[in-house]
């Protein structure tokens, strides 16, 4: 065990980034220069972000790991609420294997949990190895490599236009409106702002109408020959729109890039854009049994993790579920986090669900904190997991009075990177 604590000396941050170059090779170079470049970068960012914090684990005075610690909130099921992000976890390479990291992640959910913030998220360098810690799967991103001319070509675009930092009020108030109409969306930070603006790769075109922003794009383009500077591909880095009619001049506009652009790629996910496309085909010429074309790229990414199962569970008070009143009890394990494991009644009444101190009950579920995490923010049925053999039910009569409460549940989006 050691002291985990704020880095604050700039030897501190030194230290750290020779542990970040070595743990993270492939987007750190490890040359005096990047690394003076990006200690700048990280000190700059802590000094002028509120919403980020550096924190080292220190044995025998010595730094043999780090963490980037964020501070967000989110729209979770139409409720604001604070949630905690981890990033940037490295452990120096003489101290592998020693439980650095383990101590590391205790300390972010211990962190979050004093706060009275009962979730946190990550992206996962092995996605095996935090959901041993309690994380669970959050929705999957989907990568398209789709034809300009596949976009919907509407009557007008007569709406865009290219936006700038002075278009920021107008570019944030169409962001929070779509956040606010959006599980699982968290909300910008100020600096995330200032560097959407900073970054010269970016394109912004928005769908402005009487003063107001209802939808936007931000991409770059990327080369796809080293000898044909003609064969450009156009990144979406970003897709906002509040209404069809704001998708569609969003749509003309990619579908009017044909001449430059070969393909699309777009990360997003939303599972269902092959209906909003002609063609949905990657440009592939192989097929996957029997007679299947490849789209997209599917991939894990985001984890969500409750901290405090009692308090997450009354964040949800407000949420009216159609079913018949019954009591149940939720067996949680957690074996990383001791502490948030127990046993809870519950009991739905009026529609709503609350928390029960004692009292009788009709039906057992048990389930894992990971499957617990992914199943209430959404992402997973309890259907599913019954039948992987994810929870135990006590008495299976009940599965559809159970499942009738967590299948109104709304998949989350996120968009937010850390």
């Amino acid at each position: 065990m050691g002291e985990i604590r704020k880095l604050v000396e700039e030897s501190e941050f030194t230290t750290f980034v020779d542990i970040v170059a070595n743990a993270y090779p492939g987007i750190l170079a490890n040359t005096p220069q990047e690394k003076q470049r990006f200690k700048e970068f990280l000190i700059n960012k802590q000094e002028n972000d509120p919403a980020v914090e550096y924190y080292g684990l220190f044995r025998n005075q010595q730094l043999i790991a780090g963490m980037r610690i964020h501070y967000y909130e989110m729209n979770l099921h139409s409720s604001k609420v604070e949630i905690g992000g981890v990033g940037l976890v490295a452990v120096d390479l003489l101290h592998k294997k020693e439980g650095a990291a383990k101590e590391l992640i205790d300390q972010f959910l211990q962190m979050f949990k004093e706060k009275g913030v009962h979730q946190v998220a990550l992206y996962p360098f092995r996605p095996d190895f935090y959901k041993k810690m309690g994380f669970g799967y959050g929705p999957n991103m989907y990568q398209y490599y789709l034809e300009p001319s596949s976009f919907p070509k509407g009557q007008t675009k007569e709406h865009l236009q290219y936006v700038t930092k002075e278009d920021l009020e107008l570019l944030s108030a169409c962001y929070n409106r779509y956040v606010e109409s959006h599980h699982g969306m968290i909300y910008k930070t100020e600096h995330e702002w200032n560097k959407l603006f900073k970054n010269t790769e970016n394109r912004i075109v928005a769908v402005k109408k009487q003063e107001q922003i209802q939808g936007y794009l931000v991409f770059h383009f990327k080369k796809q020959s080293e000898t044909n500077f003609m064969l450009n591909k156009l990144v979406i880095k970003e897709c906002i729109y509040e209404t069809p009619e704001a998708l569609l001049e969003l749509s003309t506009f990619l579908n009017s890039q044909a001449d430059q652009v070969h393909r699309i790629e777009w990360n997003t996910q939303d599972e269902q854009i092959r209906f909003l496309v002609h063609d949905a085909r990657n440009g592939s010429s192989e097929l996957i049994p029997s007679v299947y074309h490849p789209s997209s790229t599917s991939a894990i990414g985001l984890m969500y993790r409750i901290i405090n199962v009692k308090g997450f569970v009354q964040q949800l008070g407000h949420l009216s579920f159609n079913a018949p009143d019954f009591s149940w009890k939720l067996s949680v394990t957690d074996s990383f986090f001791p502490e948030n494991q127990g046993e809870f009644l519950l009991q739905l009444k009026n529609g709503l669900v609350e928390v029960k101190e004692d009292g009788e009950y009709d039906v057992e579920l048990k389930i894992d904190i990971s499957e617990l995490s992914s199943l209430l923010f959404g992402v997973v049925s309890l259907s599913d997991l019954y039948y992987y053999s994810k929870i135990e039910i006590s008495d299976s009569e009940f599965l559809d009075k159970l499942y009738s409460i967590y299948k109104v549940l709304e998949k989350p989006i996120c968009t937010t990177a850390f």
